[in-house]
């Protein structure tokens, strides 16, 4: 078995796709050692490491393309009082249209309250704290000291301790869509926002081989203009800029392709983005086993 890590990338639903690649990845024996995830690729992540079958992230991902509407909460008080506190020139109390309470509650049923350093695999994840504007990465990979490498990215700070769970949520929270969310000390949003791809942090934490993959796609418009819509479009065109200036370091770049249409909250997208995942993983198999057998 190949000793690797596996960097997944955020897109909203689309992150069903990730379940397909593990999948097709379990299937040649090939899973990961480790594994690091921002956004929707956070959750996967969360759940691979927790010790969820792929298997049972497969009847998750079915589950969530016929329910997963029942696990949006909107900010009814606060959509309501909007409109008339920008009126009136008072502080807004608008944090989210979606609260992110139920989603929360619900990748913590997933993984049973389980801490990032209890009985968990090698895991990192992104998040973004709004008041210093630096991203925050929880992670396991190191119990004591923190690598020199790691020390050396600007505007970073590492954790080591929170609910896998809330940690979750965290990342996925896109500014605008879910409310931020207090922890450790930090107000945090999605790991997205600075980081979509965390190859370069998980590079900094001591991770050396990295199979990565990119949920991204060439840019289409907007099915509507709704402020979900804009706010995700305008949050994918400035993560794919971010792409561009890093240089990451994956020894391969997976970019499974996407459905048309596959969005934020597109539910009914899911299983289909899974198996594209699968079909592209299994395609592309003789190239990642030559990749992971070179020293």
């Amino acid at each position: 078995m190949a000793d690797y890590g596996l960097a997944l990338a955020g897109g909203g639903t689309r992150g069903a796709a990730h379940v397909g690649v593990l999948t097709a990845l379990e299937e040649a024996g090939l899973l990961p050692d480790r594994i690091a995830g921002a956004s929707a690729g956070s959750i996967v992540a969360g759940l691979y490491a927790s010790g969820m079958k792929t298997g049972d992230m497969r009847e998750t991902v079915r589950w969530l393309s016929r329910h997963g509407r029942s696990l949006i909460d909107p900010d009814m008080l606060g959509i309501a009082l909007f409109l008339p506190q920008i009126l009136l020139g008072r502080e807004t109390t608008l944090k989210g249209l979606i609260k992110g309470n139920r989603l929360q509650r619900f990748l913590c049923d997933l993984t049973d309250g389980l801490d990032i350093q209890g009985n968990c695999g090698g895991l990192l994840i992104p998040a973004v704290d709004i008041n210093s504007g630096d991203t925050v990465t929880f992670t396991n990979l190191f119990r004591e000291e923190i690598p020199y490498s790691a020390l050396r990215q600007e505007h970073v700070k590492w954790e080591r301790s929170g609910l896998l769970c809330d940690i979750m949520m965290a990342s996925s929270s896109v500014p605008a869509v879910f409310c931020p969310r207090q922890m450790n000390g930090f107000l945090l949003v999605d790991g997205g926002v600075t980081n979509n791809l965390p190859v370069d942090l998980f590079i900094a934490a001591g991770e050396s081989r990295v199979l990565a993959v990119d949920i991204g796609e060439e840019y289409e418009m907007p099915h509507d203009y709704s402020i979900i819509e804009t706010a995700f479009h305008s949050f994918s065109v400035m993560s794919r800029e971010l792409k561009d200036c890093r240089s990451s370091g994956e020894l391969l770049l997976l970019k499974p392709p996407m459905p048309r249409g596959a969005g934020l909250l597109t539910f009914e997208c899911m299983e289909k983005c899974m198996e594209n995942g699968y079909v592209y993983t299994k395609k592309m198999m003789p190239r990642i086993r030559r990749v992971l057998e070179k020293r």
